[in-house]
């Protein structure tokens, strides 16, 4: 059983529907239907809203959720011509490298950016995380206004619920692997 299964059979058992615990939780219910359809697994911070919503504690929602073993996605050259791409403008843009990624527990990305390209300013959801990994060039990470330079071979990890915007601070390209977790497109 998965975690969307397990909710929908506590849902059904409590003659709740969709709209009812998205009024009792705030989550939305396109959300809870994504969760319920095995879409995206939800994030801890709506499985907790929505745990509050049926008075339960996290362990009640978790207990008999079998946890997939075999949740293998290769990712190479054919699928890297495939993957989606999110462009900020001309100089900045991010390749999604995984499938499917709404279904798993991390967002891995690779960032490129030519010289004086600069993503918007992000803020993701509290309990979100990133690791910055810079392959290529020079970067600066502003995290709430203050600056971190990174160059090739260095990394930094931090709270990305904070806001954050990358900047290429050098004169070529830049590449940086950002992974994301929990997932926050």
């Amino acid at each position: 059983m998965n975690v969307g299964e397990k909710l929908k059979m506590l849902r059904k058992s409590r003659d709740l529907t969709l709209d009812d615990i998205s009024r009792k939780s705030g989550v939305g219910k396109a959300t809870l239907s994504r969760i319920e359809n095995a879409i995206t697994p939800g994030t801890l911070r709506t499985h907790m809203k929505i745990c509050e919503a049926l008075n339960l504690n996290l362990k009640d929602l978790y207990e008999g959720i079998e946890v997939p073993r075999d949740k293998i996605t290769p990712f190479n050259e054919k699928t890297t011509q495939e993957a989606e791409v999110f462009s900020y403008d001309e100089k900045a843009k991010s390749i999604i490298l995984t499938k499917n990624a709404q279904k798993n527990n991390m967002l891995p990305q690779l960032l490129l950016l030519e010289p004086q390209g600069k993503t918007h300013l992000e803020e993701n959801v509290t309990g979100t995380e990133k690791f910055v990994f810079c392959t290529d060039g020079k970067i600066q990470l502003n995290i709430e206004g203050k600056p971190y330079n990174l160059k090739k071979g260095s990394s930094l990890y931090f709270n990305s619920s904070l806001p954050h915007r990358f900047i290429n601070i050098g004169k070529k390209p830049t590449k940086c692997l950002v992974v994301t977790s929990p997932v926050a497109l």
